[in-house]
């Protein structure tokens, strides 16, 4: 066996063994943090599947099986992107946008805590002029930087913390009530508020930023799959439109965050239009869908914009919605398996 088809058999088991790790549902961090680059991973797959077609030594089954087992961990890698290419059918429904009272447009960006581009912060916020502001991973610095958005979002919610887990919201929609909970962590805040939009319609927003599961972080998941799955069973009994928002720590095709959106009955007005990848903004090659608007199926999609650099490691996302009531019957999910509601309750019951 020549020295190029030994490398092709060595980087294909490494890659079966990085896809397979995650079917562990271990919240060690060496199994979750796995899940995220399954875009990065079929890409290399595909291309070393290629690499095999031309160079592969069919007479020895061990290259055979090899091939056909990385051939599975593609299609299986496929199936798991595909909701969120353009190919897919839209979860969320696109609308022109015909009732300014009806619409609401959120700003949502992780700041990234020792980035001082306030200017440019505050130059994206004043270009798209959203509804609702909310920056995470927020001291008092920034705190101190962004409050002249109150000028013009006089409703506020803040929480500025030095750990990395600090939260502000401004609003130009009136909050009737509002507040920073401590839902899993005694350092890592959420966000809950109802709001008035023009039309005088309620809406529910909750706004989180769990410890992500890495070294330096939390080498387990499982505070941040408690504090995900609060919140999912807490929308699913909203009675009110509902929109989910925030660094979520986890990635888009995550069994965690399918398990939240299949349980609140939230949908992602990404799937059918792109990955929308917001981490890390320094390195192309390495982007994650990490940020996120989830909305109940009130909620039609005028636009979605990943922006321009600011200085993060996060790009900032703008996303502008219109509240039709209509759409509810026809977007809305099937009620959650039992199953599904019992893995999520066993979530939130779990030591961490």
């Amino acid at each position: 066996m020549n020295t190029l088809r030994v490398v092709l058999l060595v980087i294909s088991w490494v890659l079966i063994v990085a896809i397979m790790l995650p079917f562990v549902r271990n919240d060690y961090w060496v199994f979750r943090i796995l899940e995220y680059p399954r875009l990065q991973k079929f890409i290399i797959s595909v291309l070393a599947f290629t690499s095999f077609l031309f160079f592969i030594d069919y007479k020895n089954s061990f290259s055979n099986i090899t091939m056909v087992i990385l051939a599975l961990c593609i299609i299986y890698l496929g199936t798991k992107i595909w909701p969120y290419t353009i190919m897919s059918p839209k979860e969320v429904k696109g609308v022109a946008g015909n009732n300014k009272d009806h619409q609401v447009k959120i700003f949502t960006a992780n700041v990234l805590l020792d980035n001082r581009n306030y200017d440019k912060m505050l130059a994206q916020v004043k270009s798209n002029q959203p509804d609702i502001v909310f920056l995470l991973e927020t001291d008092t610095l920034w705190e101190k930087a962004m409050d002249v958005l109150i000028s013009d979002f006089p409703h506020y919610l803040k929480e500025p913390l030095n750990n990395t887990y600090g939260m502000l919201l401004y609003s130009k929609l009136p909050i009737k009530e509002g507040a920073i909970n401590y839902l899993v962590e005694k350092d890592v805040p959420s966000l809950e508020a109802t709001l008035h939009m023009p039309s005088g319609q309620l809406v529910k927003i909750w706004g989180l930023h769990p410890k992500p599961p890495v070294p330096g972080q939390d080498e387990r998941s499982t505070a941040k799959d408690k504090e995900i799955m609060k919140i999912a069973l807490l929308a699913k009994q909203e009675q009110l439109p509902v929109f989910v928002m925030g660094d979520l720590s986890d990635v888009a095709w995550s069994y965690v965050t399918e398990l939240f959106t299949e349980t609140s009955g939230l949908l992602d007005p990404r799937k059918g239009r792109g990955f929308y990848s917001t981490f890390s903004a320094n390195h192309w090659y390495m982007r994650f869908p990490l940020d996120y608007v989830f909305c109940s199926p009130h909620f039609g999609l005028i636009r979605m914009k990943r922006l321009e650099h600011n200085g993060s490691d996060h790009f900032a996302m703008v996303s502008h919605f219109e509240y039709k009531p209509a759409l509810k019957k026809i977007q809305e999910k099937e009620a959650p398996k039992p199953d599904e509601v019992e893995e999520a309750k066993e979530k939130t019951s779990q030591p961490h």
